[in-house]
């Protein structure tokens, strides 16, 4: 969503609305093509870092998710 944001120039102006906050602080949990849920992850410093790390731990429990 940030990067689509960051993007789309109409879009980019959300980060100026008050009281709005877009962080990527989430990811989708799919398995084959159905997404089944969420994980939400904070506490990192930065966006990119918090996604990168709720990936890595999806990647760890994959063999759980079938």
């Amino acid at each position: 969503m940030i990067e689509n944001a960051q993007k789309d120039p109409p879009a980019a102006n959300l980060v100026e609305i008050l009281g709005y906050c877009c962080f990527a602080t989430a990811c989708p949990v799919n398995v084959g093509n159905d997404v089944i849920g969420a994980v939400g992850i904070d506490g990192a410093p930065g966006g990119l870092l918090v996604e990168q790390c709720a990936i890595a731990e999806l990647d760890k429990q994959k063999d759980l998710l079938r």
